[in-house]
This record gives structure tokens, C-alpha cells and sequence, in this order.
């Protein structure tokens, strides 16, 4: 496949996207990345800074408009599949590269992302930059090894993950390192440091909070594996994947290690993926997730089942048949994005239609949501003008911190204040603003945290969703904060 076919052909793919997007609803991530761009910080719940830096940056020459921000995200699909198709073609050929260049598009987790805001298109980006500036410079270290460190660590403020592929074109080095050749040690230690440079504030940010964003869990669940999570980790690969194009991927790694001794080319394929591979199947076995390190890993090895699979007799049949099946299940995620994304229009729709009943007091009235999805989808819809720390919608409050919401200003909080808020309490300094206002609370049941809080509850409407469950706007009225 000719650079000039390949060009037009990933460009007509982004022109489709661009138009299904612009016919589509805003998804929960979206919105959620569009609320963090207006509350940046060195870190996230979720992850680093990245992303919420780059939506704040296309903001600013957008004009903060949430539907032409997404576009961006088709563009970077481009920009990988067209990264993949170069690198794949430096290390072998273009009709190998062609073939990478059809699988790649053909995968329900490449098109999900291409259409959807979210950490992982710009980190794929990044690390297969870095892949490719030194792609062919492998046997000399050059300005390019330098290059492909700030390309990761780039990649680094997106996905944490990326800092693996750091270690992973270390690994392919060392023989040299070894040898104890000087320049390949330089080149080792910028590629290690320069990424830890970059991630110093949302490190230090982590630590602030004990390290429970970026840990997930304690020392001792880190080291015990979870049976119980194996199953749906496996399903949500395949849905990702499909089942086809996952057990080849699968099987191509354990491949790929039997064949490096063959190729240097195999080689520089095997160290580049082995770190990120690992730590998917270590995340699976602890019961993380497995998609994030697999989603950015897996790429060069579909280069090297394209490598394996072109020359031989049966293999082109084979692959066609499993690139039909993902282009099947893509068709069928993007379908059902498309369902859930008009799911979320229309419970946005149902909200402000409430919120016309709401009683008006001082101060307005204001919304809570059961999860971070909802209250990032209702935000969009309901953003005020008027520059204030609070998110547009709140989380039902809650002592543990599951998401970004539990770190920002709830209606929950007290703020300093000289007034004296109870008689009876003439030590406390401070007042809670939402106290005496009224709310609507969506969720699927009423948590005991509402109906606490409030005087009186009563439900509204309720909203049938296409899955089945059925969600209930309460109105509630009078906040008094929950009793001691």
C-alpha cells in the first residue's frame, strides 16, 4: 500500500468519524475532561494532566466549545494509524504496513478512542512518535534516542503507563549498557529521568493524598490476586479487542518473545511492548484494568503477526477473516456509544424540564447526581457563566474519594466565615452557603446522604433508560446538611 493510498484512505476514515460525531450526544469521559479543563491541577483522580491541559488549550481556540474540541480526537486517530504505518514500514515493508494500517482501524478499542476524548489516542501518539524516531537509528545512539525520551515523557503527562516504554527501549539497549558503552548509558538514564522530571508535580500530588489515585489500593492488595474480577476483565478485553483479534494479539506476544532471537527488528519490537504487556497481565491478575497498558502496547505486535502472517500460504485468509469480525464489533460499540450517547441527551432533557419545578430560594437551587457520569453529563448541560470553585453539578457526598468530584468544593463543605452559622456552636468559624436551598437529586435509589440532609423529598419524574434500569429526579427541598 503506496504512502499516497494510505493518506486518502485513513483520511476518508476521519472524515467519517468527524460526521458520526457531529450527529452524536457528549459521552460521560467528554464531559468529565471538559470539567477538568476549567479546574486544572497537577494530577487527577484518573490520571495525569495531560488531557485536561490539551482540551483547556483547544478551548481557548475554540471558544470552549465541547463539539469542536472532540474533533480533535478523529485527527489523532489519524496521526497513529499514520505513526503505525511508518513505523511499520521503516522496520519492513509497506505492504506489511498496509496490512497494520487495516487491522489497526479494524479494532472496536482503536475506534472507540478515535471517537471519544480521553487520555489514550494522544499517549498512543507520543509513544509511537518516540517508536519511530528511533526506529532506525537503533545500532547508533543519536539525537533521535534524545528525542524519543521527550516524546514519552510527554506521552507520561497522558498515561502513566507510558513511562514502561521507557524502560522497554532501555531493555532493547542493553548489551550495550552492558558493555558499559557511555553514550548508551546516557541515553538510558534521559530516558528513565526525563519522564520523572515531567511527572514531578502530579507525583508529588499523589503523595499528598497518600497515594491513592495512582496506587488504587494498599500495599497488600497489590501483591494478592483478585479471582473474582478475572471474568469481567476478560470480557471487557474481548469487547475491546474482539475475541478474534484478542487471542491473536495474545498469542502474537508469546510469539513475538520465540521470534526476537531470529531479528533484530523482532527484537526492538519485543522490547518496546514487553513492559507495557507485562504490567497489563500483572493489572489483571491484582484485578486492575487491563485495557489501558494493553490498549497502548499492543501495536507492535500486530506489526510483527503482519510481518509473520504476509508470507505465509493460509495467513492472508486468516487475517482477513479477523479483521472483518473486529470491523463487525466496532460497528457494534459504535453503535451502542451512539444509544448511550442519546441516552445522556435525553436525561439532560428530563433534568431541565425538572428543574422548573424546583421552588426558587436564595442563592438558586442546585444539582446532585449518584455518580461522577451523571454529574459530568448534567454539568455540560447546565454550566453556568458566573466564575465560581464549585462544579455545576455536584456527587452525592460521601467519606471515601472515588473520583475528581471528592476533591473539589462540595455543597457539603463549610466555608470561613466570621458569622457564627449555631448559637450553640459559637467556636466553629465558618457557614454552609447551600444551607436553607433547594436541589434535585437523579439517581436510581435515594441514598442515605439525601434524605438526611434535606426536609422534604418527593420524586418528580423517572427516566426508563434503554438498558433497562430507570432513573428518578427527586426534588428536594430545604438543605440543612446531615445531623452530627
Amino acid at each position: 500500500m503506496k504512502s499516497k493510498t494510505v493518506f486518502v484512505f485513513l483520511g476518508t476514515l476521519t472524515l467519517l468519524r468527524c460526521v458520526w460525531l457531529a450527529f452524536q450526544g457528549i459521552a460521560p469521559p467528554e464531559a468529565y475532561y471538559w470539567m477538568c479543563a476549567d479546574r486544572l491541577a497537577p494530577a487527577f483522580f484518573d490520571g495525569p494532566p495531560g488531557t485536561a491541559l490539551l482540551v483547556h488549550g483547544l478551548g481557548m481556540l475554540t471558544g470552549d466549545s465541547l463539539s469542536l474540541i472532540r474533533l480533535a480526537w478523529p485527527i489523532l486517530g489519524f496521526a497513529a494509524a499514520w505513526c503505525a504505518w511508518l513505523l511499520a514500514r521503516s522496520l519492513f515493508d509497506e505492504a506489511i504496513a498496509g496490512w497494520v494500517v487495516v487491522a489497526l482501524n479494524a479494532i472496536p478499542a482503536f475506534n472507540e478512542q478515535s471517537v471519544t476524548i480521553g487520555p489514550m489516542m494522544p499517549s498512543l501518539v507520543l509513544i509511537l512518535a518516540a517508536a519511530l524516531t528511533v526506529a532506525q537509528s537503533r545500532e547508533d545512539i543519536t539525537i533521535n534516542w534524545y528525542l524519543a525520551a521527550a516524546f514519552l515523557s510527554l506521552a507520561a503527562l497522558f498515561r502513566y503507563e507510558a513511562v514502561l516504554f521507557s524502560l522497554g527501549l532501555c531493555f532493547y539497549l542493553r548489551r550495550s549498557i552492558f558493555e558499559k558503552d557511555r553514550s548508551t548509558i546516557i541515553a538510558c538514564a534521559t530516558l528513565v529521568l526525563l519522564p520523572l522530571v515531567f511527572l514531578c508535580a502530579p507525583l508529588a500530588w499523589n503523595a499528598s493524598l497518600g497515594w491513592v489515585p495512582i496506587a488504587g489500593g494498599t500495599l497488600q492488595t497489590l501483591w494478592h490476586p483478585r479471582f473474582s474480577t478475572w471474568g469481567p476483565e476478560l470480557a471487557e478485553f474481548f469487547r475491546l479487542f474482539s475475541f478474534g483479534m484478542g487471542m491473536v494479539i495474545f498469542g502474537g506476544f508469546f510469539w513475538l518473545i520465540r521470534a526476537s532471537r531470529k531479528s533484530d527488528e523482532y527484537q526492538f519490537l519485543l522490547g518496546f511492548c514487553a513492559p507495557g504487556v507485562i504490567w497489563a497481565i500483572y493489572a489483571f491478575i491484582i484485578g486492575g484494568s487491563i485495557a489501558p497498558a494493553a490498549s497502548l502496547a499492543f501495536i507492535p505486535i500486530l506489526i510483527f503477526l503482519s510481518a509473520q502472517g504476509i508470507h505465509r500460504r493460509f495467513m492472508p485468509v486468516v487475517g482477513t477473516i479477523v479483521v472483518c469480525l473486529a470491523l463487525f464489533s466496532s460497528a457494534f460499540m459504535l453503535r451502542q456509544s451512539g444509544v448511550m450517547r442519546g441516552m445522556w441527551a435525553a436525561i439532560a432533557s428530563e433534568m431541565n424540564v425538572a428543574s422548573r419545578d424546583m421552588p426558587a430560594t436564595e442563592g438558586g437551587g442546585f444539582l446532585v447526581a449518584e455518580n461522577a457520569d451523571q454529574a459530568s453529563i448534567l454539568a455540560v448541560y447546565f454550566k453556568t457563566r458566573t466564575q465560581t470553585s464549585y462544579p455545576p453539578v455536584f456527587v452525592t457526598e460521601s467519606p471515601a474519594i472515588s473520583s475528581q468530584f471528592g476533591l473539589w468544593p462540595s455543597y457539603a463543605d463549610f466555608i470561613d466565615s466570621d458569622k457564627i452559622a449555631d448559637e450553640y456552636f459559637t467556636e466553629q468559624k465558618g457557614e454552609n452557603p447551600f444551607i436553607g436551598r433547594n436541589a434535585l437529586f437523579l439517581g436510581s435509589e435515594l441514598p442515605q446522604t439525601i434524605k438526611g440532609a434535606f426536609a422534604e423529598i418527593r420524586p418528580l419524574r423517572q427516566i426508563q433508560l434503554p438498558n433497562g434500569p430507570q432513573l428518578t429526579v427527586f426534588l428536594c427541598l430545604d438543605y440543612q446538611t446531615l445531623p452530627l
